[in-house]
């Protein structure tokens, strides 16, 4: 055995490995190709001395001496990482990433901003893809993929990591200005009365939470349709009696600039009764999405930035 010829990358595919029992599941995590895996499993094996992974018709099985040297490669690769994230320091102005972000389109203009304005700056030679999401990106984001997601909680997985910028307080009627329902207090009884567009993102809610709500009180509403596109949505409103809900700040930010589009603020009451029907086992709100396939310094900074970027852009317009 020569223990000179362990090099760190070969410990990470190790570890990947062990967790996978897949070469090819350990590429996607890694971003290396299978030829680039096959090279260090094989620099492992003369190293050890053992053939380490056997591989059957189900994928690996790991031999006694793989099972014996993965609790140590794994503190191995532990204090290394601590070593990196107490004793590097990290220079914005000299990192060169590539990230890509995928937002729901709500937040897609904060998320550019956030780029242009914060991150760019401080940091001219990284570089970044902000695209509208229109579909479930979950396995994309846990292969590494996609870096980053800008999302609402039904989204959310249990093997990406999930941070909550801002839960939800607020949900906002939408309507054309001189719409009857804003001549009376707004109650259940009467938002039932009107045509309803659901501003949804790809179906990620199966049934609008008003209609939901209409349903367990024996009370009919008609679902207009399901729309993801704001400046279409606009021109519904204007050419019916329809509504809708929103209940995301940027969303009304941009309503409050359309011609003869008016939001007002539900009452606490319907709000509290229409974010009962969610239940999804975790905060309701929006959430920045990622893997820990990337650990490097300058994910982590970035990671940081937008988080503390969309929660000031989100605070700053809910107080507006």
């Amino acid at each position: 055995m020569d223990i000179e010829q362990l090099d760190y990358r070969s410990l990470v595919v190790f570890e990947s490995i062990s967790r996978h029992l897949n070469a090819g599941l350990a590429a996607n995590e890694l971003g290396m190709s299978n030829s680039t895996i096959s090279r260090h499993l094989a620099n492992l094996r003369e190293v050890f001395q053992d053939v380490l992974f056997i591989r059957r018709a189900h994928g690996f099985v790991p031999t006694d001496k793989a099972s014996q040297i993965l609790p140590l490669v794994t503190q191995l690769l532990a204090d290394y990482d601590n070593l990196r994230k107490r004793h590097t320091q990290f220079d914005p102005a000299s990192a060169k990433e590539h990230f890509t972000i995928y937002a729901f389109n709500e937040f897609t203009y904060a998320t550019n901003r956030i780029v242009n304005d914060l991150i760019l700056p401080q940091a001219p030679s990284l570089s970044f893809e902000v695209r509208t999401l229109s579909m479930d990106c979950r396995r994309e984001i846990e292969n590494g993929d996609i870096d980053f997601a800008v999302v609402y909680e039904n989204l959310v997985s249990d093997r990406l990591v999930c941070d909550l910028f801002s839960p939800t307080e607020e949900m906002y009627l939408v309507a054309k200005a001189d719409h009857q329902i804003f001549q009376r207090e707004i109650t259940l009884e009467r938002l039932y009365r009107y045509p309803y567009f659901e501003l949804d993102n790809f179906g990620d809610v199966c049934c609008p939470l008003l209609a939901s709500v209409a349903q367990q009180q024996q009370q009919t509403l008609e679902v207009a349709g399901y729309i993801d596109n704001l400046a279409a949505l606009c021109r519904h409103l204007q050419d019916s009696n329809a509504t809708s809900m929103s209940c995301n700040v940027f969303s009304k930010e941009f309503l409050g600039m359309v011609n003869n589009i008016r939001t007002e603020r539900l009452p606490d009451e319907i709000t509290k009764t229409l974010l009962a029907e969610i239940n999804v086992g975790r905060p309701v709100g929006n959430y920045l999405v990622y893997s820990q396939i990337n650990q490097s310094a300058c994910h982590t900074w970035v990671k940081q930035q937008l988080f503390n970027g969309l929660k000031d852009a989100w605070y700053k317009a809910l107080q507006a």
